[in-house]
């Protein structure tokens, strides 16, 4: 088993990695987590204010990897750009932005991996066709508003009541990734720490 600590920027994102169905995959990918291992930021500015404390944390924990996972705010970018260029891997700007942030350069380790989502994680509920959200764009993450989809549907705008609601409906990760390419990059990377782990066992 690999032991691997997370850290994310909201309630919501907390929620859905404690769900049982994360629990299924973790332990399918022979990975050890727990409540303990999962920080949360409760915004993007906190997520980056509490990065530091946060690493040293799971580093006393005896985290093998470290996913540090937060919505790309792209909000900006999107009045400057028509670009429609599906993202190969994490936009190194969000990455770059939470790294020089304070003194977090100063904690970083090659054992933390970045994950971006693209619009936000409601973007991976739209992708998840088991859930049976619908919308105009065939591709989840290029709705710009995927939260108010789900409220919408779910009649609430409480992001915590939602996530749980998304939790009893079963959200997988594994078939989101079949339509979203942020999620399909953080199965990959899970998938990806267990494999170098028994890479190196095998070794020694």
């Amino acid at each position: 088993m690999v032991k691997v600590g997370f850290i994310v920027e909201g309630t919501s994102d907390l929620i859905i990695l404690k769900s049982e169905k994360f629990k299924e995959l973790f332990s399918q990918l022979g990975i050890e987590t727990n409540g303990d291992l999962i920080k949360n930021g409760r915004s993007k500015s906190g997520l980056k204010e509490q990065l530091v404390p946060f690493i040293q944390q799971l580093d006393d924990l005896k985290c093998d990897y470290v996913f540090i996972l937060f919505d790309l705010d792209d909000k900006k970018n999107e009045k400057k750009t028509k670009s429609k260029k599906k993202i190969k891997d994490c936009p190194v700007g969000a990455v770059e932005e939470v790294k020089k942030f304070g003194d977090n350069k100063n904690y970083l380790k090659d054992n933390q991996i970045f994950v971006v989502m693209v619009r936000e994680m409601e973007a991976w509920f739209l992708a998840d066709e088991e859930l049976g959200y619908t919308y105009e764009n065939d591709d989840p993450e290029e709705v710009k508003n995927p939260s108010e989809i789900i409220e919408k549907a779910e009649n609430s705008k409480n992001h915590i009541l939602l996530a749980n609601r998304v939790v009893k409906k079963k959200f997988s990760l594994e078939r989101a990734a079949k339509n979203s390419s942020s999620a399909k990059r953080f199965l990959t990377k899970l998938k990806f720490v267990n494999k170098i782990r028994n890479m190196f066992s095998k070794k020694k």
